[in-house]
């Protein structure tokens, strides 16, 4: 008689879609000299803080058409061939973030947006690290769980490793931080911000 192998498949059902590419693209000597240029919002009473351009619509600026061409290629292909959104998604802020040696961004995440791109324009390596208070378990009753080990499936954080070139895309409800930022020169990074162009209004 044949033996036949048991097959088993576990499914990611319900998860929160965390997109990462490593990529090819890089910001021109222009491009970098205006992001370095850019003002930057007086600092949170926080140690060692990151600096976030005054400027959130920077993708108005022409010195930006190239990056923002390439960003929202890059996000509409996730919207419409991952997600299969039927909805058009539009760019509704656009920043940068500069990181000094040392600094660390806070756990946060975005107000009054759909989805989330995080560009890294200059990175050597650092990490980006997503939470959540509850995991499903936890979500669903008040009981106390002991896990052996944290898997994608119950853990309270994940953390990714991160370099120049990445590209992250997230939903902006996620809480997300960075890992403080240990070379010797600023860490830059795009982030920009999805919304609906038209606000649903069937049921």
């Amino acid at each position: 008689m044949m033996k036949i192998k048991n097959k088993s498949v576990l499914f990611p059902l319900f998860s929160s879609p965390i997109y990462k590419e490593e990529t090819e693209f890089r910001v021109n000597a222009a491009e970098l000299k205006t992001i370095q240029s850019l003002p930057l919002m007086r600092s949170m009473p926080r140690p060692k803080p990151v600096g976030i351009s005054e400027d959130h619509k920077i993708f108005n600026q022409k010195v930006f058409k190239r990056i923002k061409n390439f960003i929202d290629e890059k996000a509409q292909n996730f919207f419409k061939k991952v997600l299969f959104l039927k909805n058009e998604l539009v760019i509704t802020e656009s920043w940068i973030s500069r990181a000094t040696p040392g600094a660390t961004h806070h756990k946060h995440k975005h107000p009054n947006a759909l989805f989330s791109v995080v560009y890294y324009v200059d990175c050597p390596s650092s990490y980006l690290r997503f939470s959540r208070e509850h995991n499903f378990l936890q979500e669903s009753s008040l009981f106390s769980y002991d896990f052996e080990k944290y898997t994608i499936y119950t853990a309270h954080h994940w953390t990714l490793p991160v370099k120049t070139g990445d590209l992250l895309i997230f939903p902006a409800s996620v809480f997300h931080e960075s890992s403080p930022n240990q070379h010797t020169t600023d860490k830059l990074v795009l982030g920009v911000n999805y919304f609906f162009k038209k606000i649903p209004t069937h049921f």
